[in-house]
């Protein structure tokens, strides 16, 4: 069975309580059709370190993925922290570890080393990191970037490893997930190019004895016919050009450094690919994550996702509308994507 997440900012459109946050988690507990909801990262938005416990303490079995830097904090800290968030969650963390394409969001927090150098620094965390939480023994850090010595940590986490997540498309990303990547996140391309970096992600991480999972990012557009689908599709498309200018819709700028996004905005020279992958938001916000969307009814969207779920994908990141958050009426689609897929 599949496993379906979503993602989810701080504070939606017109909100102005993180109490908001809380209240859609339940909720989406309640419904049993998501798995995990994507905790994400910004210089600009409350911190997901202090958001997430929340959300833990508010729900009892909806899992967490928690985006973090590397960076940001000493891997010896950040191992302490997340194993003590994991174990009073009862193993329900998953950690995405972001190295980040904006190189200003992360200028505003002080990190100024370039992405290459980055992907380095993220592979001697992870490596400090998986040895704090697995190590009975304490132990010396002496690398490139870290220095630690006598490191011991009491608590573990729940299940002796919190389940690291990334993405990326860079040969850089593709070589840190092939070492440390449990789950894959790739980000909504045509069949075709799925395929490829399916193929390419996973023979680097058996070059490591590794076999890491994947999961696909997609917005959604569903209706009972195809035409209302498509009608939703460009009426998201219609305000999207109307917002432009503002900072009411999340949008890749153009100093973006990316891979992905490249990729993404490549996929933009066909409005349309297979038999219903979308790539109209993608160009209108720049290339921007999870933005590339399935459209049509119910039947035909299930055969898309169908197709993916054959190239071996186990679990979909799912939002829809203009801002690419999770809406309720993608409920009942979910749970049968879970029952059928």
């Amino acid at each position: 069975m599949v496993q379906i997440f979503t993602t989810d900012n701080p504070l939606h459109p017109g909100e102005s309580q993180l109490s908001d946050l809380v209240t859609r988690a339940q909720a989406l507990e309640a419904s049993e059709a998501v798995d995990a909801v994507l905790v994400g990262y910004s210089s600009t938005w409350p911190h997901n370190q202090v958001t997430a416990p929340y959300l833990f303490a508010a729900t009892e079995r909806l899992s967490l993925i928690v985006a973090h830097r590397p960076g940001v904090m000493a891997p010896t800290a950040a191992a302490r922290y997340f194993a003590t968030l994991d174990a009073l969650s009862g193993g329900r963390l998953a950690l995405n570890v972001v190295v980040g394409g904006a190189d200003k969001d992360l200028r505003r927090e002080g990190d100024a080393l370039p992405k290459t150098d980055r992907y380095q620094r993220a592979t001697e965390y992870l490596d400090v990191m998986k040895r704090a939480w697995s190590e009975q023994a304490s132990f010396d850090h002496h690398g490139t970037y870290y220095q630690a010595e006598r490191v011991r940590h009491d608590l573990r986490p729940a299940n002796g490893h919190i389940p690291v997540f990334m993405g990326g498309e860079s040969e850089d990303a593709v070589q840190f997930g092939a070492t440390h990547a449990d789950r894959y996140m790739l980000w909504g391309e045509p069949l075709a190019g799925t395929a490829e970096r399916i193929a390419r992600v996973t023979e680097a991480a058996a070059a490591h004895g590794r076999t890491p999972s994947f999961s696909l990012s997609l917005r959604l557009f569903i209706a009972d016919t195809d035409e209302e689908a498509w009608r939703q599709a460009r009426a998201a498309e219609q305000a999207v050009k109307e917002a432009s200018g503002s900072r009411a819709i999340l949008r890749s700028a153009s100093t973006d450094t990316s891979v992905g996004r490249e990729r993404q905005l490549a996929a933009t020279a066909q409005d349309v690919h297979d038999d219903c992958f979308w790539t109209g938001l993608v160009s209108l916000l720049g290339g921007f994550a999870n933005t590339a969307a399935l459209v049509g009814t119910p039947e035909r969207v299930m055969r898309s996702l169908a197709a993916y779920r054959n190239l071996g994908v186990d679990a979909f990141l799912l939002t829809g509308g203009i801002y690419g958050i999770w809406e309720p009426a993608l409920e009942d689609f979910a749970a049968r994507v879970k029952r059928e897929l």
